[in-house]
């Protein structure tokens, strides 16, 4: 649904810079892959053929110094240059980071033996070439296991559509020359099989399942680091509506509800989300956020967040204090009462509709019911 910091320029040079170093990688792969001997063509000269797979590899190489730079450089996530060097060391998601260096040193070991084939020799630069076809896999599980766009449907159809160009120049170098060295042909074609049906089995559980983030390895500072601002008097609860006698119990409740998106001067953004909370006196739920628009939501830099009957809807007020994904937490009040709020929801893009789970626990007295 959201995000609690704020984008930079930085942040979308890095989503950006690193998808299309993906796009690259994988074209050259399949160019690589397809561009034997044994893949013959009567309207395409080899030569041709190579000099456009080394421009692309030169290129993804490019792209790739542009996406380590802004990554270290982005004070969002501590990634340090050395970071993206050396694998598994990173403060921010190790292994997911980690496995970004693996791929972009086998790249750039690629690349250099490429330049330099004479000096190295033959046998060197074939052998160091096999590593591109691991480069790509460990480059791909990266960008889903780090990447913010992960969840995002675009980026869903450029990872198949990556995947779907990989298998069919496998499966055209399998082919060609069939049945000389059956084995391994054979092999290859089960690996390009059973690589795509891994990662769909480890997406839903992984990247796309709640909580990514935490299991991710980010750190918990940056899970509930927010830029709301202190509570304002406009945001300080009234007595107006009156206040309940007694303390409220602890609920747990299915909501639904609208939500419903406005654009505000300053490139800003603001999101309202009216719900019902089934069940409970305490049935009006409205969260507004505001903030600049990124990809699947709102970077927030402010809120507001009331509770209330149906008479007195804005009984409890007070702000999210915490935004992760789908997960919203937040703290409200009256003069006498306190609540934390936890509201797990979801929202269908296409209709605004709202549905989903809200937990509530009451807290401590306030100053004003002594």
């Amino acid at each position: 649904m959201g995000s609690t910091a704020g984008p930079s320029a930085l942040w979308y040079l890095t989503r950006g810079t690193g998808t299309v170093s993906l796009v690259l990688l994988t074209i050259s792969l399949a160019l690589g892959i397809a561009n034997v001997r044994r893949v013959q063509t009567d309207t395409v000269p080899r030569f041709v053929f190579d000099a456009v797979h080394r421009s692309v590899s030169l290129l993804a190489l490019a792209f790739l110094a542009v996406h380590i730079v802004t990554s270290v450089l982005d004070p969002f996530a501590p990634i340090r240059l050395i970071d993206a060097v050396i694998p598994f060391v990173s403060a921010y998601r190790p292994i997911w980071v980690g496995l970004g260096a693996v791929a972009s040193d086998a790249l750039i070991a690629i690349v250099l033996t490429s330049l330099l084939r004479r000096r190295f020799g033959y046998r060197t630069w074939r052998a160091t070439h096999w590593v591109a076809y691991a480069c790509w896999p460990i480059a791909l599980v990266h960008g889903l296991g780090t990447g913010s766009d992960a969840k995002t449907s675009w980026m869903l159809l450029l990872t198949a559509g990556c995947v779907l160009i990989v298998l069919v120049a496998v499966w055209v170098r399998a082919v060609a020359g069939w049945p000389g060295h059956s084995g391994v042909r054979a092999s290859a074609m089960l690996a390009s099989i059973a690589a795509p049906l891994a990662l769909l089995i480890w997406l839903p559980n992984g990247p796309l399942a709640a909580g990514w983030a935490r299991r991710a390895g980010t750190p918990a500072s940056l899970l509930v680091k927010t830029t709301v601002p202190a509570a304002s008097s406009s945001a300080r609860p009234s007595s107006s509506g009156g206040t309940p006698s007694t303390a409220p119990s602890a609920f747990n409740a299915q909501v639904s509800g609208t939500a419903t998106e406005s654009q505000l001067s300053g490139g800003l953004v603001q999101l309202d989300l009216k719900l019902i909370v089934s069940g409970q006196t305490l049935s009006a739920l409205d969260i507004r956020l505001v903030g600049q628009p990124v990809s699947g939501g709102v970077a927030m830099s402010s809120s507001r967040v009331t509770l209330g009957t149906r008479f007195a809807p804005a009984l409890y007020q007070g702000r999210v204090t915490g935004l992760e994904g789908t997960e919203i937490t937040a703290r409200v009040r009256t003069p006498q009462r306190s609540l934390g709020l936890v509201a797990q929801l979801q929202i269908d893009p296409r209709s605004g509709a709202v549905s989903g789970a809200l937990s509530a626990q009451p807290g401590e007295r306030t100053e004003g019911g002594r």
